[in-house]
Protein backbone atom coordinates (compact mmCIF):
# COMPACT_ATOMS: atom_id res chain seq x y z
CA UNK A 1 0.00 0.00 0.00
CA UNK A 2 2.83 2.37 0.88
CA UNK A 3 4.58 1.79 -2.45
CA UNK A 4 1.36 2.28 -4.39
CA UNK A 5 0.54 5.55 -2.61
CA UNK A 6 4.10 6.88 -2.86
CA UNK A 7 4.11 6.06 -6.58
CA UNK A 8 1.28 8.53 -7.18
CA UNK A 9 2.76 11.28 -5.00
CA UNK A 10 6.27 10.91 -6.37
CA UNK A 11 4.77 11.22 -9.86
CA UNK A 12 3.07 14.47 -8.78
CA UNK A 13 6.30 15.73 -7.22
CA UNK A 14 8.25 14.99 -10.40
CA UNK A 15 5.65 16.51 -12.73
CA UNK A 16 5.55 19.70 -10.65
CA UNK A 17 9.35 19.77 -10.30
CA UNK A 18 10.03 19.38 -14.01
CA UNK A 19 7.56 22.19 -14.74
CA UNK A 20 9.26 24.46 -12.23
CA UNK A 21 12.83 23.94 -13.40
CA UNK A 22 11.70 24.39 -17.00
CA UNK A 23 14.50 22.58 -18.80
CA UNK A 24 12.50 19.41 -19.42
CA UNK A 25 9.25 19.27 -21.34
CA UNK A 26 7.17 16.18 -21.97
CA UNK A 27 4.52 15.53 -24.54
CA UNK A 28 3.07 13.30 -21.84
CA UNK A 29 4.65 12.90 -18.41
CA UNK A 30 2.51 10.15 -16.88
CA UNK A 31 2.86 6.95 -18.85
CA UNK A 32 -0.20 5.15 -17.48
CA UNK A 33 -3.00 6.37 -19.78
CA UNK A 34 -5.66 6.17 -17.04
CA UNK A 35 -3.77 8.69 -14.87
CA UNK A 36 -2.52 11.12 -17.53
CA UNK A 37 -5.23 13.76 -17.08
CA UNK A 38 -4.98 13.70 -13.29
CA UNK A 39 -1.20 14.06 -13.28
CA UNK A 40 -1.34 16.76 -15.98
CA UNK A 41 -3.75 18.70 -13.71
CA UNK A 42 -1.56 17.89 -10.65
CA UNK A 43 -4.58 16.55 -8.76
CA UNK A 44 -3.52 15.67 -5.20
CA UNK A 45 -6.30 13.08 -4.81
CA UNK A 46 -7.34 10.60 -7.46
CA UNK A 47 -10.56 8.61 -7.18
CA UNK A 48 -9.15 6.04 -9.61
CA UNK A 49 -5.97 5.70 -7.56
CA UNK A 50 -7.88 5.18 -4.32
CA UNK A 51 -10.20 2.65 -5.96
CA UNK A 52 -7.30 0.67 -7.43
CA UNK A 53 -5.39 0.86 -4.15
CA UNK A 54 -8.32 -0.75 -2.34
CA UNK A 55 -8.86 -3.36 -5.08
CA UNK A 56 -5.18 -4.34 -5.28
CA UNK A 57 -4.93 -4.55 -1.48
CA UNK A 58 -8.03 -6.73 -1.28
CA UNK A 59 -6.74 -8.90 -4.11
CA UNK A 60 -3.40 -9.47 -2.35
CA UNK A 61 -5.19 -10.30 0.91
CA UNK A 62 -7.48 -12.68 -0.92
CA UNK A 63 -4.53 -14.39 -2.63
CA UNK A 64 -2.77 -14.80 0.72
CA UNK A 65 -5.91 -16.17 2.37
CA UNK A 66 -6.74 -18.44 -0.55
CA UNK A 67 -3.26 -19.92 -0.89
CA UNK A 68 -2.68 -20.31 2.87
CA UNK A 69 -6.09 -21.25 4.22
CA UNK A 70 -8.10 -22.85 1.43
CA UNK A 71 -5.57 -24.70 -0.69
CA UNK A 72 -3.37 -27.15 1.14
CA UNK A 73 -0.96 -28.07 -1.64
CA UNK A 74 2.69 -27.21 -0.94
CA UNK A 75 3.05 -25.17 -4.14
CA UNK A 76 0.13 -22.83 -3.40
CA UNK A 77 2.24 -20.54 -1.22
CA UNK A 78 4.65 -20.26 -4.15
CA UNK A 79 1.72 -18.95 -6.20
CA UNK A 80 1.17 -16.21 -3.62
CA UNK A 81 4.88 -15.30 -3.70
CA UNK A 82 4.77 -15.10 -7.50
CA UNK A 83 1.76 -12.81 -7.33
CA UNK A 84 3.27 -10.68 -4.54
CA UNK A 85 6.48 -10.30 -6.56
CA UNK A 86 4.45 -9.09 -9.52
CA UNK A 87 3.11 -6.16 -7.49
CA UNK A 88 6.06 -5.30 -5.25
CA UNK A 89 8.88 -5.61 -7.76
CA UNK A 90 7.01 -3.67 -10.45
CA UNK A 91 6.60 -0.85 -7.92
CA UNK A 92 10.28 -1.19 -7.02
CA UNK A 93 11.27 -0.66 -10.66
CA UNK A 94 8.92 2.33 -10.89
CA UNK A 95 10.35 3.82 -7.69
CA UNK A 96 13.88 3.67 -9.09
CA UNK A 97 12.66 5.95 -11.88
CA UNK A 98 10.96 8.26 -9.38
CA UNK A 99 14.09 8.50 -7.24
CA UNK A 100 16.18 9.30 -10.32
CA UNK A 101 13.72 12.09 -11.19
CA UNK A 102 13.74 13.49 -7.63
CA UNK A 103 17.55 13.52 -7.68
CA UNK A 104 17.65 15.18 -11.11
CA UNK A 105 15.13 17.88 -10.13
CA UNK A 106 16.93 18.67 -6.84
CA UNK A 107 20.33 18.71 -8.50
CA UNK A 108 19.20 21.09 -11.24
CA UNK A 109 17.50 23.37 -8.67
CA UNK A 110 20.62 23.51 -6.46
CA UNK A 111 23.48 23.42 -8.92
CA UNK A 112 22.17 23.96 -12.42
CA UNK A 113 24.10 21.80 -14.81
CA UNK A 114 21.44 21.81 -17.51
CA UNK A 115 21.21 24.45 -20.20
CA UNK A 116 18.57 24.83 -22.86
CA UNK A 117 15.46 22.76 -23.35
CA UNK A 118 14.97 19.02 -23.60
CA UNK A 119 11.71 17.88 -25.14
CA UNK A 120 10.50 14.29 -24.83
CA UNK A 121 8.03 13.04 -27.42
CA UNK A 122 5.42 10.63 -26.16
CA UNK A 123 6.78 7.72 -28.18
CA UNK A 124 10.30 8.39 -26.91
CA UNK A 125 9.17 8.43 -23.26
CA UNK A 126 7.42 5.11 -23.77
CA UNK A 127 10.43 3.62 -25.53
CA UNK A 128 12.79 4.63 -22.71
CA UNK A 129 10.34 3.24 -20.18
CA UNK A 130 10.05 -0.05 -22.05
CA UNK A 131 13.84 -0.41 -22.12
CA UNK A 132 14.06 0.22 -18.36
CA UNK A 133 11.35 -2.34 -17.64
CA UNK A 134 13.11 -4.90 -19.85
CA UNK A 135 16.33 -4.29 -17.92
CA UNK A 136 14.57 -4.84 -14.59
CA UNK A 137 12.91 -7.95 -16.02
CA UNK A 138 16.33 -9.39 -16.89
CA UNK A 139 17.72 -8.50 -13.46
CA UNK A 140 14.74 -10.04 -11.64
CA UNK A 141 14.84 -13.12 -13.88
CA UNK A 142 18.53 -13.68 -13.13
CA UNK A 143 17.82 -13.43 -9.39
CA UNK A 144 14.80 -15.74 -9.77
CA UNK A 145 16.95 -18.36 -11.49
CA UNK A 146 19.84 -18.07 -9.03
CA UNK A 147 17.57 -18.15 -5.97
CA UNK A 148 14.79 -20.39 -7.36
CA UNK A 149 12.48 -17.58 -6.34
CA UNK A 150 8.86 -17.32 -7.49
CA UNK A 151 8.81 -13.82 -5.96
CA UNK A 152 11.49 -12.56 -8.35
CA UNK A 153 9.98 -14.54 -11.22
CA UNK A 154 6.73 -12.64 -10.64
CA UNK A 155 8.62 -9.35 -10.77
CA UNK A 156 10.40 -10.40 -13.97
CA UNK A 157 7.12 -11.36 -15.64
CA UNK A 158 5.36 -8.15 -14.63
CA UNK A 159 8.25 -5.91 -15.68
CA UNK A 160 8.53 -7.73 -19.00
CA UNK A 161 4.77 -7.40 -19.56
CA UNK A 162 4.86 -3.69 -18.72
CA UNK A 163 7.82 -3.27 -21.08
CA UNK A 164 5.81 -4.92 -23.86
CA UNK A 165 2.84 -2.67 -23.14
CA UNK A 166 5.04 0.45 -23.28
CA UNK A 167 6.66 -0.78 -26.51
CA UNK A 168 3.21 -1.05 -28.09
CA UNK A 169 2.23 2.40 -26.76
CA UNK A 170 5.47 3.82 -28.22
CA UNK A 171 4.71 2.34 -31.61
CA UNK A 172 1.14 3.68 -31.52
CA UNK A 173 2.28 7.15 -30.36
CA UNK A 174 4.95 7.38 -33.06
CA UNK A 175 2.39 6.74 -35.79
CA UNK A 176 -0.16 9.27 -34.45
CA UNK A 177 -0.12 13.01 -35.21
CA UNK A 178 1.95 15.24 -32.89
CA UNK A 179 -0.10 17.66 -30.70
CA UNK A 180 0.57 21.37 -30.51
CA UNK A 181 3.41 22.35 -28.13
CA UNK A 182 1.22 24.51 -25.87
CA UNK A 183 -0.71 21.42 -24.68
CA UNK A 184 2.42 19.84 -23.27
CA UNK A 185 3.82 19.69 -19.75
Amino acid sequence: MILYISDYYLTLYSARGFREIGHFQFEVFELTPQYQKEIQALKPVSKLHITLLILHSLLLLFMWWFTNRILSFPWTYLTYLLYLGMFLLLETAIHFRHLRNVFLIREVRRNGGVEGQIFYRKWFSYRISAFEFYMFAVLFLMIAILRYSPFFLGGALMCFGTGLKHSRLAKRAKSSPVPAVETLI
